[in-house]
């Protein structure tokens, strides 16, 4: 994700006859503010998508095919979606549906593929509850469509550092299946093999599915997105050639990001990322940066998709991710959410490693965004100094010399974000995909006001060491206050915070309701320009 850049400490190096105060202080908003893009009232579902795009989503966010190959959804007639508060048991019962069908179509192996660590705590005592509820109304009243038990061969598989055949052999048993639930071991490792262990398991169950002519159903059970969910193309080759079809149950990615904000559930001893849960496209398509109205610019955002690993692979295999959300789990707790109906219009692009940088490489705004959201995190100009006591020149010299000094620390951060995507602009107009189009307008609208803010920041500062006189005598402090101009800071600055205002617009008008645009009007909270006042 690039090389992790320095935070940077904004108050040091300034002289004594400097005052601290935050220019960005304001009074905080209503809480109503994130309360206005709760998840909407579930709507009923149009029989037919009209955009291609929208289909797509719904096959990750609102089942659209059956095991059969028909065309109906059976959980659209309700018009609950996935995004919706599902939890565990609840997706559990969506897979009793999916079992059903494909016993009723043919004699099915099913795999139970189980996260066995610390973190995954909570998903997994949810699944054993519902899945022995399952197999006790399977032992209790027989399969639907009154197939006989055989038809049904279950095996169970949890995994952590490295697999763990927990149930071998597939059987039709289902007390014997209710037992080895309780019987998967914890993993305290933190890691994940998520990927490898699939692998596994088509290599394993694959050749079964030939030679006893069943169906195979792989269902993986796990809260993060795998430690080696790099492998996910060549998983995703076997499957297809294995004939199976994959879904997974688990959290929700945090948008664009690895990592959610939350302290993870689990620790590490090698160093590595405790938890790794997202991002829900193949390579982040979120740059990394701070606001300056406070706060953090990485606050967490449920994306509404898995991560996109474990989403391709279920994509791929005509299989599905059911997205839960969990009772006491740090994520996605409280993450803010937004409405489904939204955002089933703006999903991940599920495309190979190889298709995905050919895309990049046909256009320069693409490529642009990928490069800028690889950066590490850039802070924000959140405490600059901001008041200058004029007792003698000497010593406001020192002051403005400390104060440009955060300026210089900052301007090479913003810079490595801002300038790849200013060098694509010209292919910005190319871009097709809704996501994109919110992606890299939201990118190049923060970048670019940010580098206004610091680039400004430090011209102002520049101004004033060459010598400003106070209007009124009586006066003998500098203020710089925010302000919607940089006129004074040169035309160069001020055709920069013209081009952050438009682009942080168009995201609004264009993507409304949409995580893009709430970030958008955050950024745009804070004025681009600077002013001087004397007091």
């Amino acid at each position: 994700m690039g090389i992790v850049l320095l935070s940077v400490t904004l108050v040091a190096g300034c002289g004594e006859n400097v005052e601290f105060s935050n220019p960005f202080d304001k009074e905080k908003k209503p809480a109503a503010k994130q309360d206005a893009k709760p998840a909407s009232q579930p709507k009923k579902q149009d029989q037919k998508p009209k955009v291609d795009k929208e289909a797509l989503a719904r096959q990750q966010m609102i089942k659209q095919t059956s095991l059969r190959g028909g065309g109906t959804s059976r959980f659209g007639e309700s018009g609950r979606s996935v995004g919706a508060n599902a939890t565990v048991g609840d997706n559990v019962f969506r897979m009793q549906k999916e079992i059903a069908s494909s016993v009723d179509f043919a004699p099915t192996m099913l795999v139970w593929v189980v996260d066995s660590t610390v973190s995954a705590t909570e998903l997994r005592d949810d699944w054993a509850k519902a899945a022995k509820k399952l197999y006790s109304e399977f032992d209790k009243n027989g399969l639907p469509s009154g197939k006989p038990p055989k038809d049904l061969a279950t095996a169970i598989v949890s995994f952590g550092e490295k697999a763990n055949f927990v149930l071998e052999e597939p059987t039709s048993d289902f007390q014997e299946v209710i037992a080895s639930i309780d019987k998967i071991p914890r993993d305290d490792s933190g890691k994940e093999a998520t990927f490898d262990t699939i692998s596994q398991v088509l290599d394993k169950y694959g050749p079964l599915k030939s030679q006893q002519l069943r169906e195979l159903l792989v269902v993986v059970v796990t809260d993060e997105a795998g430690d080696d969910w790099q492998n996910v193309d060549a998983v995703v080759e076997k499957a297809n050639s294995t004939g199976v079809r994959l879904y997974a149950i688990g959290v929700p990615a945090p948008m664009g990001r690895m990592v959610a904000e939350v302290p993870p559930g689990e620790s590490r001893s090698d160093g590595q990322m405790a938890m790794i849960q997202g991002p829900e496209t193949r390579h982040s398509q979120r740059i990394n940066m701070k606001f300056s109205s406070g706060g953090f610019g990485g606050e967490d955002v449920d994306s509404g998709y898995g991560p996109f690993g474990l989403g391709y692979l279920a994509y791929q295999t005509r299989g599905e991710f059911l997205v839960s959300r969990l009772r006491s789990a740090p994520w996605p707790g409280s993450a803010m959410r937004f409405s489904d109906e939204v955002m089933r219009k703006y999903p991940p692009q599920y495309l190979t490693e190889q298709a995905y940088q050919a895309m990049l490489a046909e256009n320069k705004a693409l490529d642009a965004l990928d490069r800028a959201a690889g950066q590490g995190q850039v802070e924000a100009m959140a405490y600059p100094s901001s008041q200058f006591v004029v007792l003698d020149e000497a010593r406001l010299k020192n002051a403005l010399d400390g104060a440009q000094r955060i300026a210089a620390r900052l301007e090479p951060l913003v810079n490595a974000v801002y300038e790849p995507l200013a060098a694509g602009e010209k292919d910005r107009d190319k871009i097709q995909d809704k996501r994109w189009q919110a992606s890299y307008d939201l990118a190049l609208g923060r970048a670019a006001a940010n580098k206004a803010r610091v680039d400004g920041y430090n011209q102002m500062l520049a101004i004033l060491k060459g010598g400003r006189k106070f209007e009124d005598p009586t006066h003998n402090t500098w203020k710089l206050e925010p302000a919607d101009s940089l006129e004074e800071a040169g035309s160069r600055l001020e055709k920069m915070r013209l081009q952050a205002k438009q682009y942080l617009e168009r995201v609004i008008k264009e993507h409304p309701d949409t995580p893009w645009a709430y970030f958008a009007e955050r950024e745009l909270e804070m004025p681009i320009g600077w002013k001087w006042a004397e007091y």
